[in-house]
């Protein structure tokens, strides 16, 4: 009973140690997050601060070579990231600093919100710590030298106001800036290089504290090992002849357990298994003919006696997934893993677990694959029927404008206008094989992309000389805007055949006597290329049927041709072109097919840069 005493005494001292390591390495894992976070969230300001300060600069110089207002509001904006940082600062400085204040000013220096809180620890704790106190130092220094930009602009600003269009004292603020922005550079590097070494300290302190209590721990679970070597002897003879089952059980991941007594055809479930055969949980054994009979599939009866039959017999692990059938009329999966009970060489022990969703997961794909492999033969069934297609129909094209071109043997009028019909039909349908030529060669990856740099101005220009003749019949007006010196990264055939389409149905679904623009800019990296027209529009409700194959959208009801691929094609080419396109449509008021193309010149620099 002592020793018992003894060793209890022991477990609760090396837990009760235990117990403290943890919470110190927590507390001190909250404490060194917080500061590590915090010193993040600082130099994220200060990346803040930085562009603020060279926006501000960069707005001041513009505004003394411009003298536009906007400019200097910019420059002005630029300046209150800074000035929301110095509130902040100043407001910490104080013994009792105002949260508000101190929140207020760090959201107007660009700072996250859920980041401020920490911020302001980290301030009040170390503000006289050597590596904070450098950082204020620095930051204040930096507020000084924002002030006096602040002051330059203000002058700057005066003598603009007064008409002073270059004057000698002009130009001699202007030559202010450029020292006055190295400083303020210096400063912003300075305050990141400080916060960066605090960084560094804290993780040393941290990394030496939680290896110190480490060792601490280890210490304690090697002497409570020790101490509990001689009670676990003890205990082990106990355990062993339960071992087996568990051991088996670790063999499938410890779901459901069974005992089958084959030679008395008896079968005891624990409630997991029970609940993967569908019946309830019975602490006691039952028929394992009846409960085959009711819950196991007629199909996998006999696979699942033989494998029974196989496990008693044998020593090696027997598997097997079987089909059960619930009462509700589910099927479902279990995988079985069994072997014979050394103790008791008639008797069966073993694991089940439902892997109806690894079936129902194995059957998507392989009915995916189906899918696919289908989809695969309809377009190259597709491509070869468009190929045969393409040949007699052009054979029939070039007879029918031989006939119309014939001068030894004229046509009559009558038969003039019906040579024109199967002319017209005969284009229509050449159309739609070139359009499911395209499409198929997209789908198969067959079609070959030479991406490359592609001026945007004679692109857009040839693609708009392809639709001048329908728009000259219809009335619609052309007009291209923007385009000059802009270069993108693509395909220059495929370029100039999605414009073709997309200013095509501008033209098409335009109203007679309306007009079709194209706005090119750049944003960022990108080339935003806008087409426009002033046609009928489209349903908000059916813009998201769009890009369905062959759906005109009730277009083919009204004069207008085409074959519902058009936009299909051409959004597939852009998406291998690296683009995207999107439409705005409102019915009355016309359309607006908005495409992002990647800029040519970005490419070149990344490229440069991959090559260094």
């Amino acid at each position: 009973m002592a020793q018992s005493d003894d060793g209890s005494r022991f477990r609760w001292l090396v837990v009760g140690l235990w117990l403290v390591v943890v919470a110190l390495l927590a507390g001190l894992s909250a404490f060194s997050a917080d500061t590590l976070s915090a010193a993040r969230a600082y130099v994220g300001g200060e990346s803040h601060w930085s562009k603020g300060q060279k926006d501000a600069i960069y707005h001041l110089y513009r505004y003394s070579e411009s003298h536009d207002a906007l400019d200097y509001r910019r420059h002005l904006a630029a300046l209150a990231v800074s000035q929301g940082d110095r509130l902040a600062r100043l407001e910490l400085d104080k013994p009792v600093p105002d949260m508000a204040v101190v929140r207020r000013g760090l959201l107007q220096g660009g700072n996250h919100a859920e980041d401020i809180d920490s911020m302001a620890r980290l301030y009040r704790r170390f503000r006289h710590v050597g590596f904070m106190a450098e950082a204020i130092r620095t930051w204040a220094e930096g507020d000084a030298q924002m002030d006096e930009l602040s002051a330059l602009g203000r002058d700057m600003h005066a003598r603009i106001l007064a008409g002073d269009n270059g004057s000698p004292q002009l130009r001699s603020l202007v030559r202010r800036i450029p020292p006055l922005s190295e400083r303020l550079t210096e400063l912003g590097m300075r305050f990141s290089g400080s916060l960066g070494e605090a960084s560094r300290i804290t993780r040393q302190l941290v990394t030496a504290t939680t290896l110190g209590l480490g060792a601490l721990l280890a210490a304690a679970s090697v002497w409570l090992t020790m101490r509990m070597h001689h009670a676990q002897r003890r205990t082990e003879q106990a355990l062993r002849e339960s071992d087996e089952r568990l051991a088996t059980a670790a063999e499938g991941a410890h779901i459901g357990v069974f005992d089958w007594d084959v030679e008395h055809d008896r079968v005891q479930l624990d409630a997991r298994a029970a609940a993967h055969f569908g019946v309830d949980a019975d602490p006691g054994s039952r028929n394992g003919t009846q409960l085959s009979a009711d819950r196991v599939d007629p199909a996998d009866l006999p696979t699942l006696h033989a494998a029974l039959a196989r496990a008693v017999n044998g020593d090696e692990l027997v598997e097997l997934r079987f089909r059960v059938l619930w009462r509700d009329g589910r099927v479902r999966h279990l995988e079985m893993n069994a072997r014979r009970r050394q103790v008791d060489g008639r008797r069966a022990v073993g694991l089940l677990w439902d892997v109806s969703d690894d079936v129902e997961a194995e059957q998507l794909r392989l009915d995916k694959e189906a899918a696919e492999r289908a989809n695969l033969a309809k377009t190259q069934f597709l491509s070869r029927v468009s190929h045969e297609l393409r040949t007699p129909l052009n054979a029939v094209l070039g007879f029918a404008q031989l006939l119309q071109t014939d001068a030894h043997e004229p046509l009559t009028n009558r038969q003039a206008v019906r040579l024109q019909h199967v002319l017209d039909s005969g284009q229509h349908l050449l159309e739609l094989i070139n359009d499911l030529l395209d499409l198929t060669s997209i789908e198969d990856g067959a079609l070959a992309l030479s991406n490359r740099e592609v001026p945007l101005a004679p692109a857009l220009g040839a693609s708009l000389r392809q639709v001048e003749p329908l728009a000259l019949s219809m009335g619609v007006t052309l007009a291209i805007e923007g385009a000059q010196a802009l270069a993108v990264h693509a395909d220059p055939r495929r370029l100039e055949q999605v414009f073709a389409t997309l200013l095509s149905n501008a033209v098409r679904y335009n109203r007679p006597g309306g007009r079709a623009w194209v706005v090119c800019a750049e944003e960022g990296a990108r080339v935003v290329v806008t087409v426009h027209d002033t046609g009928v529009g489209i349903e908000a409700g059916k813009l998201a049927q769009l890009y369905q194959p062959f759906n005109r959208l009730g277009a083919e009801n009204t004069p207008v041709p085409g074959s519902g691929l058009g936009l299909v094609i051409t959004r597939l080419l852009l998406q291998r072109m690296g683009a995207t396109m999107s439409i705005e449509s409102e019915v009355g008021r016309g359309t607006r097919v908005r495409v992002s193309l990647p800029l040519a010149r970005v490419v070149r620099q990344e490229t440069a840069l991959e090559g260094r």
